[in-house]
């Protein structure tokens, strides 16, 4: 194209006669003009010679495709005129045939029958096979179609002159017209021709030219109003702000005129708690009652079932089962990993059951696999009772648990309150029973430590609604002191805010803002419930304080639960 266009424009310098060109107009200044003085850059020049170009090649294109159907509907007139005339001319033989035979059959004895070969001679000239079909078929070959019919022709009559007019034949005169004949039935459909091969594909066109832009549409009608979207979840809540510097002090008014009532100032600062009061005095141990008469004798219950049959050892002796019964001295409070077997010396297998106190066991106490030992993984006041196991609904034998070490100071919390423990009032907020998770979110347990789920209790601190730094004080009974005690209880400190849990004893007389303190655990120890152990140790009276403190957020819950204390210093 690029050529095309060189050639274009040095024909257009060499035409150029007083600036002007006769089909482009004239050039200045190396722009191109018409005649109309509408003057052209090189570049729209080119972009002109280009649609010009392409103009004359679609014409050319169609002018093309249009001989092409006409040379074909051409080829395919003649094709068929030769046909129907060959149809004809062989008509014309079966019809001379037929003639000669009738004069024949018409003519003395000593005429000579017309040959009845004649068709059969004529038919034997489309065949290849024979010398005059190949010579035939060769020019076939090379000839075109009208040439091809044409000599078919002129064979046929060749062949019909020469059995009409030798020694052998008959010369057949036109005889009187015959009546014409019955109407020939109609012969089969002809066998559909061979599909001819696809034609090339023709050379793609040249791309045309762009559209004009269209005028931008109307605004469609305003469409239907959609549903209403779901509620969005609350968002988290808020810290708290900081509380606000307190005001100025107004100006004092003019002593002669009474000033306008100023408005009422904030409110001042909460004063500190005052001192904790002194104990009572115990007031006197009430006189025992007198001993109960005794009930009457109960009836006699019904027979119970009767028990499975023995092991058979022999015809004479059967094993009878030998129920065992064990104790211990006592397992001390807090003591971890206690595990009771279920010694079977008599023979069965079976499922294996375990019940304490006529109940199903606690959640917190582990099974074997063969369900043969249970393990109960520290010792909680609450476990002591007599453990029984059964094997096929059949008891084998029972063990009593004692627990010793069990004092008022323990607590569980699962009564709903808080046993001997205070609440005080010289801290900022107290400590919350609850049951399940707390109401914060990514903080806190998700239920207690003595029964294992939701249904158990247990004490927590919540920390969304405090300011940072301030605290809870849960405070025991007066312990008295020269005595070693051991402090054990269960806590859970999980969220990103986890400030610090303490634990320290107040001297008696002393106020909770002076006391010692003895452990401290700071930020999160996992979600999970972990154990503390405390030695309590002081020369005089005291109390025990369990303090829990505030983070900088609400993700800051702290919970304890299975206070326990007992004689002696703590042992791992």
């Amino acid at each position: 194209m690029s050529d095309l266009l060189s050639l274009l424009k040095s024909i257009a310098r060499q035409m150029t006669f007083d600036h002007c060109l006769p089909i482009f107009g004239y050039v200045d200044n190396s722009r191109y003009c018409n005649t109309n003085m509408t003057c052209l850059s090189d570049k729209n020049f080119k972009m002109e010679i280009k649609s010009l170009s392409r103009t004359i090649l679609i014409c050319l294109t169609t002018l093309y495709t249009a001989l092409f159907i006409i040379l074909s509907l051409w080829q395919y007139y003649k094709t068929y005129t030769l046909k129907h005339e060959y149809l004809y001319e062989s008509e014309k033989l079966r019809a001379l045939e037929s003639r000669c035979k009738s004069e024949d059959t018409m003519s003395s004895e000593n005429t000579k029958h017309l040959p009845n070969n004649i068709v059969k001679d004529i038919l034997e000239v489309l065949e290849p096979e024979n010398r005059v079909g190949k010579a035939l078929h060769k020019r076939q070959t090379s000839s075109s179609l009208h040439a091809m019919f044409q000599q078919l022709l002129t064979m046929q009559e060749s062949i019909l002159e020469q059995h009409c007019t030798s020694s052998n034949g008959t010369v057949c005169s036109r005889g009187i017209k015959g009546q014409p004949g019955t109407k020939g039935t109609k012969g089969p459909q002809g066998l559909s021709g061979v599909k001819g091969n696809h034609g090339m594909p023709g050379d793609k066109g040249l791309p045309g030219l762009n559209g004009l832009v269209g005028d931008p549409g109307y605004q469609g009608p305003l469409g239907p109003q959609g549903d209403k979207g779901q509620r969005g979840l609350p968002g988290l809540r808020g810290v708290p702000g900081m509380k606000g510097e307190k005001g100025l002090k107004g100006e004092i008014g003019d002593p002669v005129i009474m000033g306008l009532k100023g408005e009422q100032g904030s409110q001042g600062l909460r004063g500190q708690k005052g001192d904790i009061g002194l104990n009572g005095t115990p007031g006197l141990t009430g006189a025992k009652g007198f001993k109960g008469q005794l009930g009457e004798m109960g009836q006699k219950g019904d027979q119970g079932p009767k028990g499975p049959d023995g092991k058979v050892l022999d015809e004479d002796c059967a094993c009878k089962l030998k129920q065992q019964s064990r104790s211990n001295q006592g397992i001390q409070v807090g003591s971890k990993n206690i595990v009771i077997d279920c010694k079977n010396s008599t023979g069965l297998f079976g499922l294996v059951t375990w019940m304490k106190d006529s109940s199903s066991l606690d959640p917190r106490v582990k099974l074997s696999s063969d369900k043969h030992q249970l393990t109960i993984p520290d010792v909680l006041p609450n476990d002591q009772g007599n453990y029984t196991c059964f094997i096929n609904g059949r008891k084998i034998a029972t063990y009593e648990l004692k627990v010793k070490g069990i004092t008022k100071y323990n607590c569980d919390f699962e009564a709903g309150d808080i046993c001997l423990w205070k609440q005080v009032p010289s801290d900022n907020f107290d400590w919350l029973s609850h049951r399940a998770g707390t109401t914060s979110t990514a903080t806190g347990p998700s239920h207690d430590h003595t029964i294992g789920n939701v249904r158990g209790t247990y004490l927590y601190i919540e920390t969304s609604s405090h300011n940072q730094n301030e605290y809870a004080d849960l405070v025991s009974p007066l312990m008295t002191g020269n005595q070693d005690r051991c402090l054990s209880l269960w806590y859970h400190m999980f969220g990103s805010d986890i400030d610090q849990l303490e634990i320290g004893i107040i001297q008696k007389n002393q106020t909770p803002a002076n006391y010692l303190v003895l452990q401290v655990l700071s930020g999160d120890q996992g979600f999970q419930w972990n154990r503390m152990n405390v030695t309590l140790s002081s020369t005089s009276d005291f109390e025990v304080s369990i303090r829990g403190y505030k983070g900088k957020g609400y993700h800051g819950d702290i919970a304890i639960d299975d206070i326990i204390v007992y004689d002696g210093k703590c042992q791992n």
